[in-house]
């Protein structure tokens, strides 16, 4: 009897006439009148109904969702007060937004696509195996084994005969365990996948796939710290054998995949033959044009100067390098040779070195053509545009760029609104974010993109609110990570330490969450906090991350006073990456020495420095935040810097994003 009242719709409410409120109110209107109704009278479900079903109409699902969700909790023991069409508009909402989470690997779609087919959506098969094994890819990334060992088991009961999934099975061959190792390194589970291709290389014997053992040794550089013994010398093969085993910088230089293994090692004893250190100097030049290092900087410390400075000793040297080795040891610099019928790498050294000579674009087009980096070579040499407005607009559109990278497909175009609004007022922002999360298929989404958008923006009290949002509603990583740096950014730094906690553990590759929830709490003076978060970046970090993390170490370490301590780590730093700033101004690409000496002693000359070190550091920020100080906004180089802040704010590293977007306000 109960049963059949609640499923006949017996007690629900006559539904309101919405055509007909449309035709005499419009949409705006109508939507006040409902909003009204259900303010005046919160249990009155016949409005909430109505104005879920007007929702919908206007292109609103996360506002119909929320308030069918209130008229689900309403509901009594016999049930929910609603008709048939109403819980057909709920599972469609909810399918639509199940859908927009498994497009992004969310692990948050499965519960959404069957709650959906309970109210009768039509969620095939198909769909709910993918969101069960996005769900299981992000248990893999999980730093937790019981995590891991979750998802392993629901990727073995899916995988077919000829998947690389196989190696997730109870018994699975060696073979198996390293192809489905490469399988969750490219799924970003790198923990696991190192599990995998270890047990690999020690069950699989000599001699092993080429492919599997670079993967593997790919892994094993991230997995094992830099200063403990690494993989024996007779198990290393391919490029990656560089990043463990001492490599001839000749015999690296020009292959792309050998100079990053190269790099990723340990800083070498400095050479003193003329041919490697000419070698170094193709290999530092690809290194600072990728904007991973200063090119003196990342130079001087792989060779040892004092064996060049004398004029016989740099004669030695392979005359296309001999030009930039001699600026280094404080001697003038040799004119760099023609270049004709010159290798390509010799050839863009040689138009690097033109570069910093000062010639102008035309004089460098020639010797780049058909060499590797050669559009990084000519950005140098020819700036991009001016930004084209004024800095209102530039922050809207650089906070927007940031934001709408955080979720992907994001449009640019409501978020440049808001944030223009914020300009104005920020309860103008708050009115445009309030539709932008009503018309979002996934409210988690929006939420998350506003964050963003605040921190940028620079009111972390309102990105806060975002982000936790964001993560009561779908709990990813990034989400996560958002909420620990807006809490940190906001001096809530034991909040900002557990979010971060779980952050770090979901995300696969923890160092970098701890590395930006240090740089965070370092910003608001919680350098304590910030010392215990980078001790975690440094304890995770592999060799791309490891020098950012004792970077953050050493700030918090300085700030606290504990100058042994900052010492210490400044020492380790030195050992595993190249450190600025210690030959001064005879070179022009270093950004640490360019900030010291500008901060030391502030002038033109040092503001023209600063512009020529930001030619050769694409992507340092701080660099470009000193400019735009430095610089009126009529000095041409002003807008420049202004367009390339715009453009980083767009950068996949959202950190480095952020802080791009942040230099502009």
């Amino acid at each position: 009897m109960f049963a059949c009242v609640a499923s006949c719709g017996v007690r629900a409410p006559a539904p309101v006439d919405v055509d007909a409120l449309l035709r005499a109110r419009g949409s705006i209107e109508a939507r006040r009148d409902l909003v009204i109704r259900v303010t005046n009278d919160p249990r009155d479900v016949g409005a909430r109904l109505a104005l879920a079903e007007l929702a919908e109409r206007i292109a609103r699902p996360s506002e119909a969702i929320e308030v069918l969700e209130v008229v689900v909790a309403l509901g009594g023991p016999l049930g929910t007060r609603w008709h048939d069409a109403d819980r057909a508009r709920l599972a469609r909402l909810i399918a639509a937004r199940g859908r927009a989470r498994l497009a992004r690997g969310a692990a948050s779609a499965e519960s959404d696509l069957l709650r959906a087919r309970s109210l009768g959506a039509a969620i095939g098969d198909d769909e709910l195996r993918r969101a069960r094994i996005a769900g299981a890819i992000a248990a893999l990334r999980h730093s937790v084994a019981e995590v891991r060992a979750a998802g392993r088991r629901v990727l073995a009961a899916d995988a077919g005969e000829d998947d690389a999934r196989l190696g997730a099975r109870p018994g699975a061959s060696p073979e198996q365990r390293g192809r489905f190792g490469v399988w969750l390194w490219r799924q970003g589970a790198r923990r696991a996948a190192w599990d995998e291709l270890a047990a690999w290389h020690a069950l699989a014997a000599p001699p092993r796939d080429g492919d599997l053992e670079e993967v593997y040794l790919v892994a094993a550089r991230w997995w094992m710290p830099l200063d403990r013994p690494g993989v024996p010398e007779g198990e290393l093969t391919g490029a990656m054998r560089c990043a463990f085993a001492p490599c001839s910088p000749r015999a690296v230089a020009g292959d792309d995949a050998r100079e990053r293994a190269y790099l990723l090692a340990p800083l070498a004893p400095p050479v003193h033959d003329p041919e490697d250190a000419a070698a170094l100097v193709v290999i530092t030049l690809h290194q600072a044009l990728r904007g991973e290092a200063s090119w003196g900087a990342a130079l001087a410390a792989r060779i040892d100067l004092a064996a060049f400075a004398a004029p016989s000793q740099l004669a030695a040297v392979p005359g296309f390098a001999q030009p930039v080795i001699a600026r280094l040891v404080g001697r003038d610099a040799a004119a760099p040779p023609p270049g004709d019928g010159a290798p390509a790498d010799q050839r863009l050294v040689i138009a690097a070195e033109r570069e910093l000579a000062g010639a102008g674009a035309a004089e460098v087009a020639g010797l780049v053509d058909g060499a590797p980096y050669a559009d990084a070579l000519r950005a140098i040499a020819a700036p991009r545009a001016p930004f084209a407005g004024d800095a209102r607009d530039a922050r809207a559109e650089a906070a927007a760029r940031h934001a709408s990278l955080v979720v992907p497909g994001t449009a640019v175009e409501p978020l440049r609104a808001i944030a223009a609004g914020f300009a104005r007022d920020p309860a103008i922002a708050d009115r445009f974010a309030g539709e932008a999360i009503a018309g979002a298929s996934d409210a988690a989404a929006m939420q998350a993109t506003l964050g963003a958008l605040y921190d940028a923006l620079g009111d972390p009290a309102r990105a806060r609110a975002a982000w936790q949002s964001a993560v009561d509603a779908s709990p990813e990583p990034v989400f996560l990570r958002g909420l620990a740096e807006a809490q940190a950014r906001q001096g809530d730094a034991d909040a900002a330490l557990v979010s971060a906690t779980s952050a770090a553990a979901a995300s696969g590759d923890p160092a970098g969450v701890w590395t930006a929830v240090a740089g965070a709490l370092i910003g608001s003076g919680r350098y304590v906090h910030a010392l215990d978060a980078a001790r975690s970046a440094i304890d995770l970090a592999g060799p791309e991350a490891l020098a950012a993390a004792l970077d953050a170490a050493i700030a918090a370490s300085r700030a606290l006073g504990r100058d042994a301590q900052a010492d210490a780590l400044a020492a380790r730093r030195a050992r595993i990456a190249a450190v600025g700033g210690a030959l001064g101004d005879r070179d022009p690409t270093d950004a640490r020495a360019a900030l010291d000496d500008h901060r030391r002693r502030p002038s033109a000359a040092t503001i023209a420095r600063l512009w020529v070190a930001s030619r050769w550091n694409p992507r340092e920020v701080e660099l470009r935040a000193a400019l735009l100080a430095a610089t009126p906004t009529g000095d041409p180089r002003h807008a420049v810097i202004v367009a390339e802040l715009v453009e980083l704010a767009g950068d996949r590293d959202l950190a480095l994003g952020r802080d791009a977007a942040a230099a502009l306000r």
